[in-house]
């Protein structure tokens, strides 16, 4: 079978750990300094039933309670992954 590719979307509020989430998920490591994001993106090839996936991971800017949800999250995008804190 031919890979698929797949655009994901990390979003949530600022500083709940978006980036630290998505770099221990792509380098299977974990980042635990700050560092603002304006937005990065990241690629990771995984395997589900036999399927291969080339993932799109789009590290977003962190979103304000009454901010504005840019277009350019939700043109081609085939999920979201929503990033939150608990404290």
């Amino acid at each position: 079978m031919a890979p698929k590719s797949r655009k994901i979307a990390i979003m949530g509020f600022r500083s709940v750990g978006k980036s630290s989430l998505t770099i221990q998920f792509v380098e299977n490591q974990f980042v635990d300094s700050y560092d603002p994001t304006i937005e990065n993106t990241f690629h990771k090839t995984v395997k589900v039933k036999g399927q291969e996936y080339h993932l799109k991971l789009v590290d977003t800017a962190g979103q304000d309670e009454y901010s504005i949800f840019p277009q350019s999250y939700s043109m081609d995008i085939h999920g979201y992954v929503l990033v939150y804190s608990i404290n």
